[in-house]
């Protein structure tokens, strides 16, 4: 059966399944298991939970990870996403049933399936389309929550870009290659005893040796790790060495691919990374355009046709040889170009309304079009020059900024989640 590419969708800090709680089966419990403040969280849910998580892994890892080394990590993932769908229930946050659907509509397309197939592929998998909407709608008042608490608040200077950008200039490594890591931590506690830290040791050998005999990385992190995204196979992304915490980057830089370290000690525990994949950044080239347009807009007086046969007059009056810059002065609606003879300089791909676009490009140079419509009215487009342009310089600091922002939101997210959690009040009843 197709296996759907959800994951791209879900937050690194949250495992928030994409399929809601199905219909209790014969043989579950329908008990409480967790009282977060004025919520619940049954037996029958953190099943829910667990089966999908394991349906989420490769059929042969399956078997080699226990329930019992989930099933309190999945349990605390739904306490702090209950206790984040509490805040929005009280602050009234609404998804509409369009946000929903164009949300379903984008899964389906990452998943290169029509919308009505992709129906077909979630009920083969006994996932209602009740149950997938909701789920979708508690990932996005999630999102929207921390949005409001935490997001806003998160601010990157043009002076951190320039720093970070600097950072990576002195790493000659950095200026080409990025890093896709996996990262298993075995915790150890705050002023941890020699006996405590020889028992966290013991365990990271005891993961290195699976590890030299074949065992999956992914399966080890989520049996194993106490690192947060240890039920996310311990995937860190890709990342370059700038950006990595500094205590791996001595490593990594000595890696191949497929080769994972020897455990490596820090205040907080012992690390082992794998390197999964590295990758070269490669030159991003654009076409600009210098373009500039006669508008006619529509109005109570003016229709579409009225339009259409006024810009098909200018172009005849052109093709004759008059000038477009007198005649977009006297005639254009775009008060703003007008004046420049209807010159819009040179844009660069995105940065004009798509039907405009696709007109301009399919134009060559000097060559005028026939009347486009867009939502602003009815134009002549007429295509000046093109021009190649590096434009590495600016994604570098666009992904740069992109990088330092997602850093900051996720300490900050995860700073405000921990917060959230010891303010509460939760009772655990795992157990009769």
């Amino acid at each position: 059966m197709k296996k759907l590419k959800l994951s791209i969708y879900i937050p690194v800090i949250l495992f928030l399944s994409l399929f809601s709680i199905q219909g209790l089966g014969q043989n579950s419990v329908n008990r409480i298991i967790a009282i977060v403040d004025k919520g619940l969280i049954l037996q029958s849910q953190l099943d829910e939970q667990v089966k999908q998580m394991y349906q989420r892994l490769p059929a042969e890892q399956r078997a080699s990870i226990a329930r019992d080394d989930i099933e309190m990590r999945v349990l605390d993932r739904m306490i702090i996403t209950e206790l984040q769908l509490q805040i929005a229930r009280r602050s009234a946050m609404k998804i509409s049933d369009a946000d929903i659907q164009a949300s379903i509509d984008r899964i389906a397309n990452a998943n290169k399936l029509s919308p009505e197939k992709f129906l077909d592929v979630l009920q083969k998998d006994g996932v209602t389309l009740k149950s997938f909407q909701k789920s979708i709608r508690d990932q996005m008042l999630v999102r929207r929550v921390q949005s409001s608490y935490v997001h806003h608040e998160v601010k990157v200077s043009e002076q951190e870009v320039a720093s970070f950008l600097k950072l990576l200039e002195q790493n000659q490594g950095d200026q080409s290659t990025e890093y896709r890591l996996g990262h298993i931590l075995i915790a150890t506690p705050e002023n941890a005893s020699p006996k405590q830290i020889e028992k966290a040791k013991s365990k990271a050998d005891g993961i290195i040796s699976s590890l030299n005999n074949g065992k999956k990385f992914s399966t080890l992190s989520i049996a194993q790790s106490d690192a947060n995204n240890a039920l996310e196979g311990g995937d860190l992304g890709w990342m370059k060495l700038a950006q990595m915490p500094s205590l791996l980057t001595p490593y990594v830089e000595k890696m191949q691919t497929d080769e994972h370290s020897a455990a490596i000690q820090s205040p907080s525990g012992f690390h082992i990374i794998k390197l999964f994949e590295t990758r070269g950044q490669q030159k991003v080239m654009v076409t600009k355009t210098h373009v500039r347009h006669i508008l006619i807009k529509i109005n109570a007086l003016v229709s579409d046709k009225i339009a259409q046969e006024r810009l098909l007059n200018i172009k005849e009056r052109l093709e004759n040889g008059e000038d477009f810059t007198t005649l977009a002065r006297a005639n254009s609606e775009d008060r703003g170009s007008a004046i420049s003879g209807g010159d819009l300089d040179w844009v660069q791909p995105g940065a004009l309304v798509p039907a405009f676009e696709t007109a301009m490009n399919a134009l060559e140079i000097n060559a005028i079009s026939l009347p486009v419509q867009t939502q602003f009215g009815w134009h002549l487009i007429q295509v000046l020059e093109r021009e190649d342009q590096d434009n590495t310089q600016l994604m570098r600091r666009a992904q740069a900024r992109s990088q330092l922002q997602k850093r900051k939101a996720d300490a900050a997210i995860e700073s405000w989640l921990t917060k959230l959690r010891d303010e509460a009040y939760v009772e655990y009843r795992l157990k009769n």
